[in-house]
């Protein structure tokens, strides 16, 4: 069952699974405007999805840039501002623990001072 939200002319705004004080009508799936509303609804959120893994992939890409740069020494990761640094070095840290890797993890991500 989906229940609409009106405007103050009856046109249909929104629709949702659930009845309450904005959503009081029932209405019908197949209604043009519920399937509009509908689909919508559907590209929006498979979108949102496609832009959070597509930000999730480039996010390890530039991490690995920064260490083939810092690697190669054309940056040095002191550079990078202290913000950075402290996420890049968590993210790391997790990375390697979620991999199995964390024999060597002990005193690997230091603290505020040492970044100074």
């Amino acid at each position: 069952m989906l229940y609409a939200k009106l405007s103050s002319q009856g046109d249909i705004l929104d629709v949702a699974p659930y009845q309450d004080d904005e959503y009081s009508v029932l209405v019908a799936p197949n209604d043009p405007f519920v399937a509009d509303i509908l689909a919508a609804k559907i590209s929006q959120e498979s979108s949102q999805e496609l832009l959070n893994s597509s930000d999730q992939e480039m996010m390890r890409v530039l991490e690995d840039l920064i260490d083939l740069l810092t690697e190669k020494r054309l940056i040095q990761f002191t550079e990078l501002p202290m913000a950075a640094q402290k996420k890049l070095l968590s993210r790391k840290f997790v990375r390697r623990i979620h991999s199995g890797n964390n024999d060597t993890l002990i005193g690997e991500i230091p603290d505020d001072d040492a970044l100074i």
